[in-house]
């Protein structure tokens, strides 16, 4: 029976070897990439004010999902920022660059075809870590759009945890864009990323769903407006 669980065990780590292959080889492809790029902060006093508005000392970040990459490496081996990835391929990807990066990957998504991916677990891990003092990031549009409109998911955390929303934008100034319903953008070699911060927003905890709505929309023409200003 032990030889029988030895031999399934090494099959299983056989068995998904190409896929941790095509992991490391993505990670020294973002590692190489990140080592090039010029990095601006804006405004970086707005974290020690988002702080200073939560009991916990945490917040969390409101970021597009075409920015992630920008904003993942505007703040790589700063501190263990939570990440929210799903328990999917694409999402062992996502965790594993992430970590090497210096952050800290919950892993769950919402429900598929009524099967459960872990989402409601997830979010009560994410949530609890952040009460412990850890801030994270969540992209407001994902995983799927409508591009560029914040969904309930930031709200809802910000709402369990006290702690306020901090809009951010990563505009990088030469990328490379997916023709994906994001328009995902990756920053190319030695590109200068600039990250620039909004003004907290705050939700209370015993909020109806027409205030949480509402924040949804402040939070989206937040992010709009960071993004002209940065542009303009």
């Amino acid at each position: 029976m032990v030889i029988h669980d030895i031999i399934l065990t090494m099959m299983n780590r056989l068995s998904n070897l190409p896929h941790l292959c095509l992991q490391h080889l993505l990670w020294y492809f973002i590692k190489g990439l990140v080592s090039t790029y010029k990095i601006e902060i804006r405004s970086k006093e707005l974290q020690q004010k988002a702080r200073d508005l939560s009991p916990h000392g945490s917040f969390v970040f409101a970021v597009w999902h075409e920015q992630v990459v920008s904003a993942l490496c505007g703040h790589a081996w700063s501190e263990p920022y939570l990440t929210l990835t799903s328990r999917s391929k694409d999402g062992d990807y996502a965790a594993f660059v992430s970590t090497k990066l210096g952050f800290v990957s919950v892993r769950g998504s919402s429900k598929k075809r009524n099967k459960d991916k872990g989402g409601k677990e997830a979010i009560q891990e994410y949530v609890a870590k952040m009460n412990q003092g850890v801030s994270g990031g969540i992209t407001v549009d994902g995983p799927k759009g409508p591009r560029q409109k914040c969904k309930a998911g930031v709200v809802l955390i910000s709402m369990q945890t006290q702690s306020p929303i901090l809009p951010v934008v990563g505009i990088a100034s030469s990328y490379w864009e997916f023709n994906s319903w994001d328009k995902f953008k990756i920053p190319k070699p030695f590109a200068k990323i600039i990250l620039q911060y909004g003004e907290p927003i705050q939700i209370s905890t015993d909020s109806n769903q027409e205030k949480i709505e509402e924040v949804c929309n402040q939070v989206t023409q937040a992010l709009k407006e960071l993004e002209q200003k940065m542009q303009a």
